[in-house]
């Protein structure tokens, strides 16, 4: 029963996949939001803003890269709401890769080495507070 918990629970674990973020605050911090409720643009808006900051997030291509974009835009929204941002103007959209070597030795103590390349979606954008115009 442990063991059926225990590969459920990491099986969870790789389906929700990893992605992280961060944020640089550069103008003036408001409340933190739901991320639902921040809107995504890919040029200014024609409405009245302000620059809150910079936010940038990536997330690993386990199984596709649309899946990457989609939980590094989520991650992405998450920065930009905990400064109270409700839109972001989309800057940068990337990929990376990061090489990385495992070993593992088997029981006659023989050590086999495996190399191979993690890559990664990443997004960079301007955290914005856009105003309603009232």
């Amino acid at each position: 029963m442990a063991l059926r918990r225990f590969v459920s629970a990491l099986a969870l674990f790789v389906l929700a996949g990893c992605s992280t973020g961060s944020a640089l605050l550069t103008g003036t911090a408001r409340d933190p939001i739901d991320p639902s409720g921040v809107k995504i643009y890919r040029f200014e808006p024609s409405v009245h803003f302000e620059y809150v900051g910079i936010v940038k997030s990536e997330a690993e291509s386990l199984f596709s890269q649309q899946d990457a974009l989609n939980r590094a835009t989520e991650e992405l929204k998450k920065q930009a709401a905990k400064m109270g941002a409700n839109g972001i103007i989309l800057d940068k959209i990337g990929e990376k890769q990061e090489p990385y070597t495992s070993y593992t030795a088997d029981e006659d103590g023989v050590v086999t080495f495996d190399s191979s390349t993690n890559e990664y979606q990443t997004l960079q954008g301007d955290a914005i507070y856009v105003f309603d115009g009232r």
